[in-house]
């Protein structure tokens, strides 16, 4: 172990190569040298300090304090990060997740194809999965080529996985250095919200234009639907799309690839927004902070949307207050100054108040027939003997996409001889052939299936005849939320 005499002087000498060393104090925490500054500025000497000092595990930070410029060096502890084998599995998992759980997930919900089909994989990985990851991947390399341009430590990206409907909580890098200074600080900070809007606004630009195409119905997941931003709304305005229509799965990854950069440059905390605000205000960042977090607890009550209020909570806990880079004397260029304002208007027009809004989530049922009236009765006349074939339709007249199960079942009847079960069904042009007493469809919202059952009377009856039977047909909600019963009557027949 190095003597703290001689430590004290080594680590003066390197100071002095830069500085005009003129004193040196020595605290518990750290071993602060008072310095003047030279002819041509501080930024230069001390950046060339920090490169010689923190591969020694030292971290020099200089401060200006009643009228004296210091330069504070404090150890740090040698750290362990995570092998690079850690971020390969998370990527694995994520892509998985956003494969599934993304990609497959929204193009199900977009086309009405079954989620784990080849259609529903292969197009939601090429229309959600892989603009969605580049975009989250290109917005954590910025800042990490960034980060190696100013000899900063950074960590490749780790991606999160999620389940549905992203399959991605985002991903993020850590910085295994401190900031150098306030350039580095606004350049790191404003890199990767910069790179992944560059790359979200042609992503969406093609999801508007194949939304062109898409039915005209309204999408609704769990009974929310998107928000558009303010940019999200002009981008729309490029392309001839109805008033209701289904918003295509690439265009949904350039809303998230928006919304995501929004929520990064909020200027809390130590979120990218915060190092752009750190970099422009200096310690008036604090109050900054404060502000956004208090905004965010205030829309989460104005819109009742708890997404807000958790995300404040956790820049809370996570800390409201920015550490100051190494070298907070440095100052702002005029060209980072526009960089920015720049960051603060993409922040304005692609930030959200309300990003989900529920469209109706309750759930109902309707018994119709071929004309679209409302059936609640089907009496029918039955000879021994003979079958007859009934054809009504089953309408979700809810707001959200919906399981509908539909039951033919009389236990007594059956024990008579009759039998009662569905021929086959039609979801718009396709029509589906089935021998079965249980049918169970998707159905979107105002969309119905029309049904075929086939009631076949028995050979014989015991004398008289009954004046009439009944059964129901029952048509519910998963877990029952929503039912509703047809009434078939049968008049037989000799």
């Amino acid at each position: 172990m190095v003597p703290a005499e001689a430590e004290i002087e080594s680590i003066r000498s390197a100071v002095a190569k830069y500085f005009d060393v003129y004193g040196v104090i020595v605290t518990p925490l750290a071993l602060t040298l008072q310095v003047r500054v030279p002819q041509g500025g501080i930024d230069t000497p001390f950046d060339a300090l920090r490169k010689e000092l923190v591969p020694k595990d030292y971290i020099p930070t200089v401060t200006r304090e009643k009228g004296e410029t210091l330069v504070h060096v404090q150890r740090r502890p040698r750290a362990r990060f995570a092998s690079r084998h850690t971020n390969l599995i998370l990527l694995i998992l994520t892509i998985l997740t956003t494969v599934f759980f993304g990609g497959a997930w929204n193009w199900a919900d977009y086309s009405g194809k079954p989620l784990l089909s080849a259609e529903s994989i292969g197009y939601g990985t090429l229309f959600f999965t892989a603009p969605l990851l580049t975009i989250l991947g290109a917005h954590e390399m910025g800042h990490y080529l960034v980060a190696k341009h100013y000899n900063v430590q950074a960590s490749l990206p780790f991606f999160l996985p999620s389940l549905p409907p992203l399959g991605t909580f985002g991903a993020f890098i850590s910085m295994r250095d401190p900031i150098p200074n306030r350039r580095a600080l606004l350049d790191i900070g404003a890199s990767g919200p910069l790179v992944g809007f560059a790359i979200a606004i042609p992503v969406t630009l093609a999801g508007l234009a194949l939304s062109t195409a898409s039915p005209a119905a309204q999408a609704t997941l769990a009974g929310e639907a998107i928000r558009p931003s303010l940019l999200f709304s002009a981008l729309s305005l490029f392309f001839p799309l109805p008033n209701a229509y289904v918003l295509h799965p690439l265009a949904f990854a350039g809303w998230v690839g928006l919304f995501v950069t929004a929520i990064n440059l909020l200027p809390a905390g130590q979120l990218d927004g915060g190092h752009v605000a750190r970099a422009l205000l200096g310690r008036h960042q604090f109050y900054v902070s404060w502000a956004a977090v208090i905004v965010l607890f205030g829309l989460s009550i104005a819109f009742q949307y708890p997404g807000w209020f958790i995300f404040g909570f956790l820049i809370f806990m996570l800390g409201v207050r920015h550490p100051p880079p190494l070298n907070d004397l440095s100052r702002l260029d005029a060209p980072r100054k526009l960089v920015g304002l720049a960051a603060i208007v993409i922040l304005i027009v692609t930030f959200i108040p309300q990003p989900f809004v529920a469209v109706g989530t309750e759930r109902s049922l309707a018994f119709e027939d071929l004309n679209g009236l409302p059936l609640s009765k089907l009496p029918v006349t039955i000879a021994l003997g003979t079958s007859v074939n009934l054809t009504f339709a089953v309408n979700n007249t809810g707001a959200v996409r919906d399981s509908i199960v539909i039951v033919a079942r009389e236990p007594n009847l059956a024990g008579a001889g009759f039998v009662i079960r569905f021929t086959g069904y039609r979801i718009g042009a396709n029509r589906t052939t089935v021998s079965t007493d249980t049918v169970q469809v998707e159905l979107n919202a105002s969309q119905r299936v029309v049904l075929d059952l086939q009631v076949v009377a028995p050979t014989s009856w015991s004398i008289p005849l009954p004046q009439d039977l009944s059964f129901l047909v029952h048509a519910t909600t998963p877990l029952a939320i929503v039912s509703k019963d047809l009434l078939v009557t049968l008049h037989l027949t000799a």
